[in-house]
């Protein structure tokens, strides 16, 4: 008797659709390293690093958000959180093809950001374009550390300009399920807050305990 080979037709955690945005279940999140330099992936240790501080990484941005509130070991600072998309031609095992990445940056890094931005805007929209990741190493009181550098381009290939089309159709349909529960569970959004409220909240949230503050926060995020 003749037994034929069943193939196994059944996917536990689903599949990734070619030739589209992929946003996963849980946000894919990418760790800009400023301690270190370079992206990582699941943690600080060596075995978690994507990339080294001299190499440059080509995103498309996505979404930008401003949130203040405390992540990981720094506390009470303003961020910026970004959902982006690896641009074609950067290495798989850096950042997966055409799927949604969500990092966040602070202080220094955050000016880098915006006044690339406004350079921008000069001549063209940034959203339309490929940002480039970049590291500076610098010098302060407790030693070395990184702040992200960001440069801009037009999109050149015709990879590049089809990935855009995708990024349209992809946020017609998503751009509202851009969400990072847990990156922000200690955070309040500041998205069109004027100076005046977030003058506000940091004097509320350095007077406070840290018990307090996480009060406060449930407190303004609903």
């Amino acid at each position: 008797m003749t037994r034929t080979k069943k193939s196994n037709n059944f996917s536990v955690f689903g599949t990734r659709p070619e030739n589209t945005i992929f946003l996963p279940d849980v946000p894919y999140s990418v760790r800009l390293n400023c301690k270190d330099g370079g992206l990582f992936v699941g943690g600080n240790e060596a075995q978690h690093r994507k990339s080294n501080p001299d190499e440059k990484i080509d995103i498309s941005i996505v979404k930008v958000s401003k949130f203040f509130g405390t992540l990981g070991k720094t506390e009470n600072v303003l961020w910026i959180q970004l959902f982006f998309v690896a641009a074609p031609g950067v290495d798989s095992q850096i950042l997966p093809k055409n799927t949604v990445c969500c990092s966040y940056i602070k202080k220094q890094s955050i000016a880098h950001l915006f006044n690339k931005v406004q350079e921008v805007m000069e001549h063209g929209d940034p959203g339309m374009g490929i940002f480039t990741l970049g590291f500076n190493r610098e010098a302060g009181e407790n030693g070395v550390y990184y702040t992200i550098d960001f440069d801009w381009r037009e999109r050149e290939t015709e990879q590049e300009k089809q990935q855009l089309e995708l990024i349209a159709t992809f946020m017609s349909a998503y751009s509202g399920q851009l969400i990072d529960l847990e990156g922000t569970r200690d955070m309040t959004c500041v998205d069109g807050w004027t100076a005046q409220q977030l003058q506000g909240i940091t004097t509320q949230r350095q007077e406070l305990p840290e018990s307090s503050t996480r009060s406060l926060l449930g407190t303004l995020n609903h």
